[in-house]
């Protein structure tokens, strides 16, 4: 797929969820020479650093920047360290900046910086993201808020694809690091949980989730969207309470062999 493909399929599942913000493509760097022309970087653009959950937030709403970053830009140290932009040293394993804040005993600290997900140290040394409408640079992750609804929805159409659910690892802490490193580990579709932090301080809404896909995916996302909203099972949903409401054909057999349904 080339840049143009991949900024229309975006597009066209943005306006078929009606999302609040725009999907964000996402890309590693290896290097300096990788980051795209009018990416911003923040501590050489603006003169300060930036949280990644900020600067998520200012590529998928209306400021809609290309941002690039590299260790020193940012201000939280956890994607840092998830991205394996520096060593997880044991600084980071004795668990000390979990406890006693937001760990019971300092081993429940311990135990969350071992589980925390990272890449392998020095594999990359920078990230860029934007707005998936304005992208200038082949992705490799696509990045969404969505609310309950919107992921309810595109996992359905991950079973269209391939049948498969989706087994992650949640945490209410480095939302940015859980949504982004599993998914490019295993090239795979992820749910996170927006952090304190991406509430607090990037904006992220109380109903809001992340959902995180590979752009090659994007195609086959695309067609069960086409096909689900031809079928009746698109947006927006009909709600309705019905004791015993019509089912669909495949229900009804199943349910008859089951026992549940008289014929």
């Amino acid at each position: 797929m080339n840049f143009e493909e991949i900024k229309e399929m975006g597009k066209e599942i943005e306006v078929w969820l009606r999302m609040r913000n725009h999907p964000v493509a996402i890309k590693m760097l290896n290097n300096r020479n990788e980051v795209p022309e009018g990416a911003i970087i923040p501590t050489r653009d603006l003169g300060h650093k930036l949280a990644l959950c900020q600067a998520l937030s200012l590529s998928e709403d209306g400021n809609e920047k290309t941002i690039a970053m590299f260790k020193e830009d940012h201000y939280c140290f956890e994607p840092v360290i998830g991205l394996g932009m520096v060593k997880k040293d044991e600084g980071f394993f004795d668990g000390t900046h979990r406890y006693p804040d937001s760990a019971k005993t300092l081993e429940a600290g311990k135990e969350w910086c071992k589980n925390m997900p990272s890449l392998e140290e020095g594999q990359y040394q920078g990230i860029v993201m934007a707005p998936i409408h304005k992208l200038n640079f082949k992705p490799d992750l696509i990045f969404m808020h969505v609310n309950g609804l919107m992921l309810t929805y595109l996992l359905i159409i991950k079973n269209y694809i391939d049948g498969r659910d989706l087994h992650c690892q949640l945490s209410g802490h480095a939302a940015c690091v859980y949504a982004i490193v599993p998914a490019l580990k295993n090239r795979e579709c992820y749910v996170a949980i927006p952090c304190k932090g991406d509430r607090t301080f990037a904006r992220a809404q109380d109903g809001d989730l992340m959902f995180t896909m590979i752009p090659e995916l994007l195609p086959d996302f695309i067609e069960g969207m086409h096909f689900e909203q031809n079928n009746g099972w698109g947006l927006p949903v009909t709600r309705y309470i019905k004791e015993e409401y019509p089912l669909h054909p495949r229900y009804k057999e199943y349910g008859k062999k089951l026992g549940l349904l008289e014929d």
